[in-house]
């Protein structure tokens, strides 16, 4: 990473696609300069399921960062989700070509193509990342390339991302038809965690749940590193579907309802009062009243049943007791007064913290996940490429104008030589 760099991130989810444009300034810091939103539906349960409209959706993010940040965007790092990768540990020894050298970016390179040529894949599988956790040379632990160290030889622990190669089809066929390409992917939780989570958490153990509009991410880290990571199909709109199917009204009503009375415990309720709904299809006039009570028992339910799912996870996988805390995340709460203390009494964990959107400093809430990847990348490590491509404009709608000015010009020299070969042409008559 070095000053002037430019990474552009790309994060398709279930409601939106969102792009953020990132810069190294001369503090070594990422500085926005560009972001970009649109909304999207051809997300479902972490799966693409309409292209065409998912790549309609990115081109609508990815113009408006490139009319905020005044670039053309040619390419861009893409989130992929849970559910469709998986992780595996490995620790690999490597030889330094020139130990009296010291070890040297050549040495890691070489590292990574071995360490990729050795995992074994099936055919429904596909390599997308090599995430370096620790290096050791001379018995000595290091957590950033030990560029420089005089050894024979060092050995490398790293989490190999696996995707499903179906999913990376899918965006890279998204990508192709927003005329695309792609700088690489990144694991949502790896983005999010770098923005939510604090190093001493990931350091004693944090259960990390981003819960967004329709998916929920499970993450843990222990160590500094990423231990288990899968994501749920559900979210803060199941929540507004509850709602509406128990209620019987519509969706707007529903999540209008969901926003007034944000509670996830029936038990904080101060006042239950009555409540009239608008749009239940029914004649007797009595039916259209309910409790304030029941519909917070209705978002109680839901809440819990993330809780409590995530719990049975845990259990099944062997985490709970590497667990010291709990950070919950993501717009699918970010709302709901109570999911705290929820979180203590279903999961079992004594600190539980809330990490709002809105108390993050970046551009919109939707653009965290977008933000996190910038700044992710931005740490991946010298040795790898980090910068996007991009082409800087003059002013915004440039390219335009010059296309426009050279069409122009063709035209007026076409049009002269036509005129020039009709008056040669009546010369020769005569």
């Amino acid at each position: 990473m070095a000053i002037g760099d430019i990474i552009v991130s790309l994060d398709m989810g279930a409601s939106k696609s969102a792009a953020v444009v990132g810069q190294v300034n001369k503090f070594g810091e990422i500085e926005v300069v560009g972001y970009g939103l649109a909304k999207s539906n051809g997300i479902k349960k972490g799966k693409i399921v309409n292209c065409n409209e998912v790549a309609e959706s990115v081109v609508k993010a990815i113009t408006e960062a490139e009319d905020t940040a005044g670039l053309y965007i040619n390419s861009a790092y893409v989130n992929i989700k849970g559910i469709n990768t998986r992780i595996e540990k490995i620790r690999f020894k490597g030889d330094v070509e020139k130990p009296d050298d010291g070890l040297s970016y050549r040495d890691i390179t070489a590292v990574m193509e071995k360490i990729q040529l050795g995992i074994r894949q099936n055919n429904k599988e596909q390599i997308i990342d090599i995430i370096p956790t620790r290096y050791i040379v001379n018995d000595r632990e290091y957590f950033e390339e030990p560029i420089g160290a005089f050894a024979k030889y060092f050995v490398v622990d790293a989490d190999i991302i696996i995707a499903d190669k179906q999913a990376v089809e899918d965006i890279t066929r998204v990508m192709d038809l927003a005329e695309l390409k792609i700088d690489g992917f990144v694991l949502e939780t790896f983005a999010t965690s770098n923005v939510v989570l604090m190093p001493e958490e990931k350091e004693l153990g944090v259960l990390l749940l981003d819960i967004g509009a329709a998916h929920t991410e499970i993450s843990v880290f222990k160590n500094g590193s990423l231990e288990y990571n899968n994501t749920l199909p559900v979210g803060g709109d199941h929540i507004t579907s509850d709602i509406a199917i128990s209620l019987n009204i519509d969706m707007d009503e529903a999540d209008k309802l969901k926003r007034q009375y944000n509670l996830a415990i029936e038990a904080m309720i101060s006042n239950n009062h009555d409540v009239k709904l608008t749009t239940k299809k029914a004649n007797d006039e009595e039916s259209n009243v309910v409790k304030c009570s029941d519909i917070v028992r209705i978002i109680e339910a839901r809440v819990k049943e993330i809780y409590q799912i995530t719990r049975k996870i845990m259990a099944e996988n062997n985490l709970i007791g590497k667990i010291e805390c709990v950070v919950i995340t993501g717009q699918g709460l970010s709302n709901i007064s109570g999911v705290e203390e929820l979180a203590v009494l279903t999961l079992k964990v004594n600190q539980v913290r809330i990490c709002s959107p809105k108390l993050i400093n970046v551009i919109k809430p939707q653009h965290i996940v977008a933000f996190g990847m910038v700044k992710y990348i931005a740490n991946v490590g010298t040795s790898k490429h980090v910068n996007s491509d991009i082409e800087i404009m003059t002013e915004p709608g440039m390219k335009d104008k010059i296309m426009e000015v050279i069409n122009k010009a063709k035209e007026k020299i076409t049009n002269t030589l036509k005129r020039r070969n009709i008056n040669e042409e009546e010369e020769g008559d005569f």
